[in-house]
């Protein structure tokens, strides 16, 4: 959208974190902070506060006024005297670890709370204190992973949390059993152990690979050459790379090819009958665009795209996942890693998943400990998920701080991942 409105004098809406209200506001200027940044003026309880806020390329039109509005910078409007949960979005957070590693200082993490709550003002001594809580290792960083958590158990009224199970069950299709991409370990097993367990976990996800017919990841559409790449082959085979270029939507990069497979609509993409699906199960569909694969369950390969399972785990309360399907070393991995990231503690059910090659489980779970993600066994984890279900926040935060690694370890996997095709 064009910026050219954004001059002072510019009357726009904005929406405080504190107060939960659409305040009326004006441009008064650029920030001296960033060029990036706009000052705006708004009034509130008869006072005028000016504020440094919204990154440009967050602004958007307020649909019931046609008006340009600067919405909070985080995902969800933030207040510690609610009680309520609060959401972080991927987005949001890349506005403040600067070098993307996985970790918040104290400079950052002030910057954070003061976007959040602009109508506050944070001390050296309140910073210090939230940084103390949070930063339970004491080296002068809070985990992404821990602050998200935080944020979404924190319940000013007690110091407790319960725990809440989710049993993700990821990409358990006919098509990676039995049809164009069949593993060749007899996948057909897992799947009395997965419906032997399910009803021993709060939640239940079911996690589909749903791609249309002419999929970036399909070999057939590089041999028809359908997306830009840039590769001059005119041959593709099955399990080879090609280097999709950047677009609109995401960056270049590299991907693997792979038969067409779990296309959408098709039996192909079902589950299988005898898994048991219920309609009370959550669902979450991934590779649902032509031109980006997602091989977690949380965001596609670039990050680019949110699945939505974030929101969904979030929204019922979800504490712990356990990560169990096909295949261990492509899927189950990116989407274990991924919910560490998030803030969830995690277990990787080892006896309930399939590799695509035994050969890569070694260094799968050598990454997946490296994250912090738990590895354990089908009766293991319904022997925890029948567990105590309060906990200390405390506790449970001093448990993800050994996770702080996953973002570091997934990016490193993610560049040394076609080494093992």
């Amino acid at each position: 959208m064009s910026l050219s409105w954004a001059v002072p004098g510019t009357k726009v809406t904005y929406h405080s974190a504190s107060t939960m209200e659409k305040v009326p506001a004006v441009v008064v200027g650029p920030s001296k902070l960033d060029g990036d940044f706009l000052s705006i003026q708004y009034e509130v309880k008869g006072r005028t506060i000016t504020h440094d806020c919204a990154p440009l390329h967050r602004l958007e039109f307020a649909e019931e006024t046609k008006e340009p509005r600067l919405p909070s910078v985080l995902m969800e409007e933030l207040s510690f005297l609610s009680g309520k949960p609060h959401h972080l979005s991927e987005s949001v957070l890349r506005n403040y670890d600067k070098l993307n590693s996985g970790y918040l200082d104290l400079t950052e993490l002030k910057l954070l709370f003061t976007d959040a709550f602009p109508d506050e003002k944070f001390s050296d001594a309140d910073m210090k204190c939230l940084m103390e809580s949070l930063d339970l290792n004491q080296d002068g960083r809070v985990g992404l992973n821990e602050l998200r958590a935080f944020l979404r158990l924190y319940n000013p009224s007690t110091k407790d949390i319960t725990v809440k199970t989710a049993l993700i069950i990821i990409d358990v299709q006919n098509d990676f059993i039995t049809g164009s991409l069949a593993n060749p370990y007899d996948a057909t097993t897992i799947v009395p152990v997965i419906n032997g367990m399910r009803d021993r976990f709060d939640v239940v996800v079911i996690s589909y690979d749903w791609h249309p017919h002419d999929h970036c990841s399909f070999t057939a559409s590089h041999n028809a050459k359908l997306f830009p790449i840039k590769e001059t082959s005119d041959k593709f085979e099955d399990f080879g790379l090609v280097t999709l270029l950047a677009d609109q939507d995401r960056a270049e990069h590299q991907q693997m090819l792979f038969p067409r497979h779990a296309v959408q609509g098709t039996e192909g993409g079902c589950c299988p009958p005898d898994l048991v699906v219920k309609d009370s199960d959550l669902r979450v569909y991934k590779g649902t665009k032509p031109n980006i694969d997602s091989f977690s369950a949380f965001f596609d390969n670039c990050k680019a795209n949110d699945t939505g399972l974030t929101k969904m785990l979030e929204d019922v309360g979800v504490t712990d996942c356990y990560y169990c399907g096909l295949v261990t070393d492509i899927c189950v991995k990116s989407t274990a890693l991924h919910g560490v990231e998030a803030g969830f503690r995690s277990y990787f059910i080892e006896d309930a998943s399939k590799p695509l090659d035994e050969a890569n489980l070694p260094q799968t779970r050598q990454e997946l400990s490296a994250a912090g993600v738990h590895l354990v066994s089908a009766q293991e984890a319904c022997d925890m998920a029948a567990g105590s279900k309060a906990m200390a926040l405390r506790d449970y935060l001093s448990q993800l701080a050994k996770q702080r690694n996953a973002k570091a370890v997934h990016a490193h996997t993610q560049s040394h991942a076609h080494a093992h095709a």
